[in-house]
């Protein structure tokens, strides 16, 4: 009889987790709720989840957390020492890191800004909208609702702003929370014909042969990391093209894929670079094609699922659930970035 009463108590959570799953995020009025409180929580929890950094690997061997959060070999073993030769020559030792780098804001409303402490955000105090900066997508709007994102691009140095590590090489440190870079400004993100200007061989992947292989990145992104090679696709979340702001679904992880999309984007703009492998042991590098085994990322607000997951990963498989909330967030998730630094440390 109790075993009776507990598969009957399963099952109805997981129809209820089903259903929270399959609510249509544009179910309720966007409204964007920025402000103060909204800005001290992001700030707070990017703090309280700063053990994201692990694991740490100095010299080949790896400290991790209580969480065994996910790592990437991205030096392949070898001896634990190097030897870099800019600014100055030096030897050291191998040190590898996931660093803090980034809050990521894929919003509904134009201008709206929850990590600043701004009662409504930037909305109605900018004299125009985005779709006044080269021309926004025909489908756009649909019953008076939005159906693209803008994303605001936040560095955010969870170290720097506790005060720790502050004299130590391998971290940035300088100007721990800054707003660089809003998609509300760049024409590039408004078009999907002007996005083209940055990446011009999406046409080569526009057929079902480089869209089916999507689902084997689909499948090691669900795994464990996503398939660098196969750099147009973004796991379980879609395509990397166009970088521009068209995402056709209304989900938490339409949310996360147009994450991975600027973080894309802004490795071909040169705004990013690569930090990880025996070539960022040195310093940083061009990657204008991004290696999406990079980063890792995990919402924040207004829902935290505290532990960060890689680019690509099918919601379904925790991270997602009970995320599309439409009075909650209305698709105005917050995201934190983290990227995995290999650095000769001296």
């Amino acid at each position: 009889m109790a075993g009776m009463r507990w598969r009957k108590l399963v099952s109805v959570l997981l129809a209820f987790l089903i259903l929270v799953q399959s609510v249509p995020a544009n179910a309720a009025k966007l409204v964007c709720r920025a402000g103060p409180d909204t800005s001290l929580t992001i700030i707070v929890t990017i703090i309280g989840t700063a053990y994201n950094a692990f694991p740490i690997t100095i010299g080949g061997v790896k400290f991790n957390f209580w969480f065994s959060l996910e790592d990437v070999n991205s030096l392949g073993g070898g001896i634990p020492l190097c030897v870099c030769y800019t600014p100055f020559p030096r030897v050291g030792i191998k040190f590898g890191i996931w660093e803090g780098i980034a809050v990521m804001e894929p919003v509904r409303i134009p201008w709206c800004t929850p990590t600043l402490p701004i009662p409504g955000g930037l909305v109605g105090k900018i004299p125009f909208n985005a779709q006044a900066i080269g021309g926004a997508n025909s489908d756009d709007q649909k019953d008076g609702e939005l159906r693209s994102f803008q994303v605001h691009y936040y560095k955010a140095l969870p170290w720097a702003l506790i005060g720790l590590f502050l004299d130590f090489a391998c971290l940035e440190t300088n100007n721990p929370l800054d707003l660089a870079y809003m998609t509300e400004l760049d024409p590039l993100w408004q078009s999907d014909m002007l996005a083209s200007i940055l990446g011009p061989e999406a046409i080569l992947f526009a057929n079902p042969v480089a869209q089916g292989a999507c689902a084997i990145d689909a499948l090691a992104s669900t795994a464990g990391f996503p398939l660098d090679p196969l750099f147009w696709c973004m796991g379980a979340w879609g395509s990397m093209y166009p970088m521009s702001e068209s995402i056709p679904l209304d989900n938490v992880q339409a949310n996360a894929g147009v994450v991975a999309r600027m973080l894309f984007k802004l490795h071909r703009e040169l705004v990013l670079w690569g930090s990880f492998g025996k070539a960022g042991l040195c310093g940083r590098y061009p990657m204008p094609i991004m290696f999406k085994s990079q980063y890792s990322i995990y919402p924040i607000w207004p829902i935290l699922y505290p532990k960060r997951f890689p680019i690509g990963r099918h919601a379904f498989v925790l991270w997602g659930w009970g995320k599309n909330v439409p009075v909650l967030n209305q698709l105005n998730d917050v995201w934190m970035v983290y990227r995995k630094r290999d650095c000769c440390a001296f």
